[in-house]
Parts: structure tokens; sequence; C-alpha cells
């Protein structure tokens, strides 16, 4: 895969984000199912309501995946209900995270959108994958990391997050633990969609750590507070803790 110029566009309405949200709904979501739908259903409208395209593929996974849309606009995403979100099954984490990199290079190809990222969340690990290894995806995502410059978030609950993600080949400061309660599941959301949102001001392919005071700050501004800024305000909270575009 060829390494795209990482300089980011200067005006954040000019960029386009690819997010992939990777959600496992296999049968021990049950108990937060409903917190799991309000929390993605608050996630897709705050990305939704940032300056700049947002653009949205949804994996759900059990057994099996389901692509529920592909690179859609984030304001037309449909919300999740309790039809569309109906825990079962088991966890076959490797093959939606294989099978959504392989949609994903696809539309990376066609279309080069300025920034990529993957939100993965799960409560349980991997125990029903068949076409797709833990060895297999820790090579694929080490690669697009490198190259193509693709970022990865880690949410679980149940297991220690960041070994996890390490054997996945992700970047430190990308795994969060989350308890598995309602408070739990959307408070992680909400974390999650923050840093996305301080991720796309900033601009560029990647950032330098998420989950970091920083990006916490940044990202947690509401969106009609950030537009009124003086272009002199936002560059010192972009620029804040030497956190600046790698």
């Amino acid at each position: 895969m060829a390494k795209k110029n990482v300089r980011p566009k200067s005006d954040g309405a000019e960029r386009t984000i690819l997010i992939n949200f990777v959600l496992d709904k296999s049968g021990s979501m049950e108990c937060i199912r409903e917190a799991t739908i309000s929390g993605f259903n608050e996630f897709k409208n705050d990305q939704g309501a940032e300056q700049g395209r947002a653009l949205l593929t949804l994996t759900l996974f059990d057994t099996d995946f389901t692509t529920v849309c592909e690179a859609v606009p984030m304001r037309e995403v449909p919300d999740l209900d309790r039809s569309s979100y109906a825990p079962d099954g088991l966890t076959a984490l490797y093959d939606a995270i294989g099978r959504t990199m392989r949609i994903t290079d696809d539309f990376v190809a066609a279309h080069r959108p300025d920034q990529v990222l993957f939100v993965i969340m799960t409560d349980g690990q991997e125990n029903a994958s068949r076409e797709f290894t833990r060895d297999r995806v820790f090579e694929m995502i080490q690669d697009r990391q490198k190259l193509a410059r693709y970022e990865f978030m880690y949410l679980g609950a149940n297991q220690d997050s960041y070994a996890a993600g390490v054997e996945m080949g992700m970047r430190d400061g990308r795994m969060l633990d989350y308890a598995a309660t309602d408070e739990g599941s959307r408070g992680v959301i909400l974390r999650a969609s923050n840093n996305v949102r301080a991720h796309r001001r900033r601009g560029a392919p990647m950032s330098a750590q998420f989950f970091s005071p920083a990006m916490e700050r940044l990202g947690s501004i509401p969106v009609d507070e950030w537009q009124a800024m003086s272009p002199d305000e936002r560059q010192r909270l972009l620029d804040e803790g030497g956190e600046k575009h790698v």
C-alpha cells in the first residue's frame, strides 16, 4: 500500500474522515444492550455535527458479522434500535476486523479520505472467527498503521484491553477498559467520541496519542464553541502539550 501525503488540510470543513465502527453484538452484550444502542447513536450524532465530512462503515459481529453500511455520510446513518441491535451468538472479532479492513482498503484506494479510523468495541475475547487469525490481523493492522496511516481504537470489557490491542498490533495509547455496565458502556463511547472529535480537529492522519489529557480537553469542547473560537485560540489548543501533528 502506498504511503499517502500526511500534510493536513488547513480548513476542517474540507477534510473527510472514514470512521469504521466494529461493534460486538454477541450474546453477552445483552446486559448493556440499551446503553450500547444509546451510546452508539450519541457517537453518530456527535460526529455528524462536527465540521468536515464524516463517513461511517458499521460492522456488527457475533458468530458471524454484518456490514450495516459502507462509507455512508454520518448524518444519513439511521439510529440503532432493539431491532437492528439484538445481541446473540459468539465473538468472531478477527473476522469482523479483517473483513472491515478489506472493505476500507477498497474505499481508500478509490476515494483517498484524509483520515481513516477504526473504533473496535467488544465485551469479550475472540472465540469464533473462521477466516482470520490473530497473527493475520496483527500483520494487517501493523501494515496499515505504517503505510496507510490508519488509526485504531480498542474498547474492551472483561479483559485487559491494552494486552488485547497490543496482541493485534495496535499502537500504544489507543486502548480503554470499560465496565460491562450501562454507565461503563455509555461512558467509554463518549470518551471515544471526544477523542475522535479531537483527532478530526487536529487534521493529520495520525495523532500522537489518544486518551491523553490534551486530546480529552480538545475533544470535549462543544462544536459551537469550537467554531466560534479565533484561529489563534484553536491553534493554541491544537498545539497544547506538545502534541502537534505527526
